[in-house]
C-alpha cells in the first residue's frame, strides 16, 4: 500500500459530520461499527458521536468503554484512541461523549488505493441520455459491465460495449451491498485491451464526486483492503 503515517493536530483535521468507524473490543459488543462526529471541538478535547445502530437498534455502550476511532476524509484516514465518557440525547439524536487527543495519526495515500473486486453493474452513455431528453426518440440503452478493481477515484471494468477515450458514462453499481453508485458520472481514461472472451477493458475516472461520496468510497476501500490483508489475499 502506498501510504505514509504522520502525527497531526486534531484541531486541524477533525470536523463536524465526519464519518467514523468505532472499533470496540469488549465482550458482547466486539466489532467495528459505523458512526459520525455529531459535534466536534478538539480545543476542549471532547466530541459527541452518534450512538451506533446494530441490527436496527441502538447499541448499549457503557461509560468507560475503550474505543479505537478511524475518521475518514476524502484523502486520508485519522486514527486515535478514545474512551466513552457519557451518553445522552438531543432531540431524536442519541450520542456518546468521548475524548479527543491533542494529536492524532494521519494515514495518507500518495494516490488512491485500488482493491481487486468483481461486481456486476450497468452504465448509460451520457450522450445517449442527453439525446433522449432532447429528442425523445429512443430510450437510452443500458450496458452491462464487470468490475476488475475499484478505488475512490475510479475503477477498471470489462464490457462488451466499444467505448471511446474521454467518453462520459453514468455508472450504477452495488458494492457488497454496502456502497451503492447511482448514475455516477465517469470518464473513460484508458483502453487496456481485451479479455480472452473478447470484452473490452477500460480504466474509468469518477467525475464531480461530492465530498461525502468520496469519503464513503475511501471508507469502503480501507475496510475491504484490511479484510483482504487479514485473509492473506494481499
Amino acid at each position: 500500500m502506498s501510504e505514509f503515517i504522520e502525527k497531526v493536530l486534531a484541531k486541524n483535521v477533525l470536523y463536524t459530520n465526519m464519518p467514523i468507524d468505532l472499533e470496540i473490543q469488549e465482550k458482547g459488543i466486539n466489532g467495528v461499527y459505523k458512526s459520525i462526529l455529531y459535534e466536534c471541538d478538539p480545543k476542549s478535547g471532547l466530541a459527541k458521536i452518534g450512538l451506533p445502530i446494530y441490527k436496527g437498534a441502538y447499541m448499549k455502550i457503557f461509560d468507560g468503554t475503550d474505543l479505537k476511532v478511524r475518521a475518514y476524509s476524502s484523502r486520508a484516514i485519522y486514527l486515535f484512541k478514545s474512551k466513552v465518557l457519557s451518553s445522552g440525547k438531543e432531540g431524536s439524536v442519541r450520542y456518546l461523549l468521548i475524548n479527543i487527543p491533542h494529536i492524532v495519526f494521519r494515514v495518507q495515500r500518495r494516490s488512491y488505493a485500488r482493491i481487486p473486486i468483481t461486481e456486476e453493474g450497468f452504465f448509460y452513455i451520457k450522450k445517449e441520455i442527453e439525446d433522449y431528453q432532447e429528442k425523445k426518440e429512443k430510450n437510452p440503452e443500458k450496458y452491462r459491465f464487470l468490475t476488475k478493481d475499484f478505488s475512490a477515484g475510479g475503477l477498471a471494468l470489462t464490457t462488451s460495449k466499444n467505448l471511446k477515450l474521454e467518453e462520459v458514462i453514468l455508472i450504477n453499481l452495488n458494492l457488497k451491498n454496502e456502497v451503492k453508485l447511482k448514475d455516477i458520472e465517469a470518464k473513460i481514461v484508458r483502453n487496456v485491451g481485451k479479455t480472452q472472451g473478447g470484452d473490452y477493458i477500460y480504466g474509468v475516472k469518477f467525475l464531480n464526486l461530492a465530498r461525502e461520496q468520496e469519503e464513503e468510497f475511501v471508507r469502503f476501500v480501507f475496510k475491504y483492503e484490511r479484510e483482504l490483508f487479514r485473509n492473506g489475499f494481499i
